[in-house]
């Protein structure tokens, strides 16, 4: 196949995921916006944050943030396999989006784990990843699949209990990292 019919082929790929977004921005104007399960994932959306700015380590607020927006995007990249490969999806969505469920992905998931490497630092991080693994698989994941937030179709909690620990121990690590340099110590080092 050369480049001209790839790109044709690859055309038609998008059409139709364009036309399979429109149909689901329709459904999601006539059956979630506004209903009940919109409101709760709109709720979940908004009070971690709110909870963060209150009650998070100002002194260290960069680092955490830092954190934080690894485990989006490593928690994104993991939700776009999860779902392009059917192991599960998400109802109730906030926003007609694919794949992810953003109550989880940009605000539950960073600020627990962000609240978490603040609360008790001197406890080991393999013992708050273990603790956050758990937590998140095997009482989270069960109540937004019993809420039906969350359809599990070829996936159980016990595989995702090792990678939330390896997540929460990732982003603990970087938080501890003291390999940033101020601006203006480089520019008085030349």
């Amino acid at each position: 196949m050369d480049k001209e019919q790839q790109q044709i082929v690859m055309d038609s790929f998008f059409e139709r995921f364009e036309q399979l977004h429109d149909e689901l921005s329709q459904f999601w104007l006539d059956h979630i916006f506004l209903h009940w399960d919109w409101w709760i994932a709109a709720i979940l959306t908004i009070l971690p944050w709110i909870f963060w700015i209150f009650y998070h380590n100002k002194k260290s607020t960069h680092r955490l943030l830092y954190a934080g927006l690894f485990s989006i995007v490593i928690g994104m990249g993991f939700d776009y396999l999860g779902t392009s490969f059917g192991l599960w999806h998400y109802t109730g969505k906030v926003f007609p989006s694919f794949p992810a469920w953003s109550p989880f992905h940009f605000c539950l998931l960073p600020v627990s784990i962000m609240f978490l490497i603040q609360t008790k630092p001197h406890i080991a991080i393999w013992k708050k990843g273990i603790f956050f693994g758990l937590l998140t698989a095997f009482i989270g994941e069960p109540i937004f699949v019993w809420a039906g937030y969350y359809v599990m179709t070829g996936w159980t909690s016990i595989y995702s209990m090792p990678i939330y620990a390896a997540l929460y121990m990732f982003c603990d690590w970087i938080t501890n990292r003291e390999a940033f340099e101020l601006l203006s110590e480089q520019k008085a080092s030349k």
